[in-house]
């Protein structure tokens, strides 16, 4: 079994919290990215897992975080 492993995503569940005050100020200098990710920038980490190309692929999380696991 494979998964993706993102961090702060904009979807409509979060949009509250990555909105309210102080929330980005205080995540984007943790992020090489310097940003919240979009839920579309999952998609093609989603395509790979699912295709045969990713079929030697086992045990994997695939993250998909801006950098954020890289600090």
């Amino acid at each position: 079994m494979n998964a993706i492993g993102p961090t702060a995503v904009r979807t409509e569940m979060t949009r509250e919290l990555i909105d309210s005050p102080g929330f980005l100020e205080a995540f984007t200098p943790l992020v090489p990215a310097g940003r919240v990710l979009e839920s579309e920038e999952m998609i093609g980490a989603a395509v790979y897992l699912a295709s045969p190309a990713s079929d030697g692929v086992q045990g994997h999380l695939l993250l998909v975080d801006g950098g954020y696991t890289a600090i």
